[in-house]
């Protein structure tokens, strides 16, 4: 049931309520502003949990919140299969600005994922609702994307292959290449940009050499000058 606060309720009683709930940034706020927060706060964990409701029906497509439509497509990630009517699921994707995800856990599909539902495309003959002009190029984006990640996955290797490196080491061989390679990434794939730089942090950070802080500080510096 959705609980709606009004002016009858005291501030303090509204205040001791958004603690209970640890909503943040209340503190300079007057009492309808205070109500305003709270009550946006509880219909968004309304919506949330009707949702989550109707997800948790086995018929209930996660899309159109409505019964599958046949034919539906089965999607795997985290070792369980979601379900989804087939061509809105296409029409979800022609939509989506730059990559491939799923519409609940926002993974990025993989390459068996993205083969099965091209297999069902030319299968079902799908021709309005698919743009095959935008799913090439999602396709030559993915393919982009992922030979940049992996240069900079093998940088990382030779990174780690070295059991200490010198400031000289870092400043004329390892940032020059990040440099090269997240300017790409920046200008294609912003919005992939801050997992992925947050991965290389996480992953120099496992590094033995002191050194490795000044690799990460510009890892940080990107994330803060791009505002991802």
């Amino acid at each position: 049931m959705l609980i709606i606060y009004n002016n009858f309720f005291k501030k303090n009683y509204i205040l001791k309520i958004i603690k209970i709930y640890k909503i943040k940034n209340y503190s300079n706020l007057k009492k309808d502003k205070l109500l305003l927060l709270i009550n946006r706060f509880k219909s968004i964990i309304f919506i949330q949990q009707f949702i989550r409701k109707k997800l948790a029906l086995d018929s209930i497509c996660p899309i159109t919140l409505c019964e599958y439509k046949y034919p539906f497509i089965s999607i795997k990630n985290n070792n369980k299969f979601r379900y989804y009517s087939f061509y809105e699921f296409i029409e979800y994707l022609n939509k989506n600005s730059s990559d491939f995800r799923d519409p609940i856990t926002r993974e990025i599909l993989d390459d068996s994922s993205i083969k099965q539902i091209e297999d069902l495309i030319k299968y079902y003959k799908i021709k309005k609702s698919f743009n095959k002009n935008v799913w090439k190029k999602k396709i030559n984006l993915r393919a982009e994307f992922l030979t940049i990640t992996n240069c900079l996955n093998e940088l990382l290797n030779e990174l780690f292959n070295q059991s200490n490196f010198t400031l000289f080491y870092i400043y004329s061989i390892i940032l020059p290449q990040f440099v090269y390679y997240f300017h790409f990434l920046l200008q294609r794939h912003k919005n992939s940009c801050f997992s992925v730089i947050n991965n290389y942090i996480n992953c120099i950070n496992y590094h033995e050499c002191d050194n490795k802080i000044y690799l990460i500080e510009y890892l940080k510096l990107l994330i803060t000058t791009n505002n991802l």
